[in-house]
């Protein structure tokens, strides 16, 4: 049996290649202003070779990448978060009081240019009272469904106070009605309904 030994392809230093060919280069020659527009003249012959397209595009990319080159970095500036460190309690204000629990001069403060107030006339229902503030009878069904069996806005009184906040684009946001025992507050979820806190 006669086994031959397949040849390896020998392996070219292409480094070594390089090195040699950038030593026989004749500088001089790049001097020359023949080489510069002989350089010119390649380059728009490679132009015209393009598409349209192409020329169209790097058109307006080269100069765009020039300018992105030439914009200085933005500098990064540091925030120093002081974070507890684990397991450390940490100290958190929260007004717990209801709008009816708080002293008059506090529940001014609260007031702002959002929120409406509507007193409940002798007479007056709840749709009436919709009516009156020019409010949509969808947002009064909506609000009927999550109601609750104490029924707070079946059972307005007169003289009772109705607050209300409208969303920026004239939606009911929130609703909330005063009573004795405290208050109840609707407000719209994010699927367009109704939610109730107490």
């Amino acid at each position: 049996m006669n086994r031959r030994k397949k040849k390896r392809p020998q392996q070219t230093d292409y480094i070594a290649l390089v090195k040699q060919k950038w030593v026989q280069l004749d500088w001089s020659k790049f001097k020359e202003a023949s080489v510069v527009t002989n350089l010119s003249a390649k380059a728009k012959l490679l132009w015209s070779r393009l598409p349209k397209l192409h020329q169209r595009a790097l058109t307006v990319l080269v100069p765009a990448l020039v300018v992105l080159l030439l914009l200085p970095a933005p500098k990064k500036t540091e925030v120093l978060e002081t974070q507890p460190a684990s397991g450390q309690r940490v100290e958190i204000t929260i007004n717990t009081q209801s709008l009816s629990e708080q002293p008059a001069a506090q529940a001014a403060a609260v007031k702002s240019e959002a929120w409406k107030e509507y007193t409940v006339k002798q007479g007056d229902t709840l749709a009436a009272v919709f009516r009156n503030i020019g409010l949509p009878m969808s947002d009064l069904n909506a609000l009927v469904k999550v109601e609750g069996n104490d029924k707070p806005l079946s059972r307005i009184k007169q003289g009772q106070l109705v607050r209300f906040k409208l969303a920026a684009n004239g939606d009911l946001d929130i609703l909330q009605l005063e009573k004795t025992a405290g208050s109840v507050m609707f407000f719209r979820l994010s699927d367009g309904g109704f939610g109730r806190s107490k």
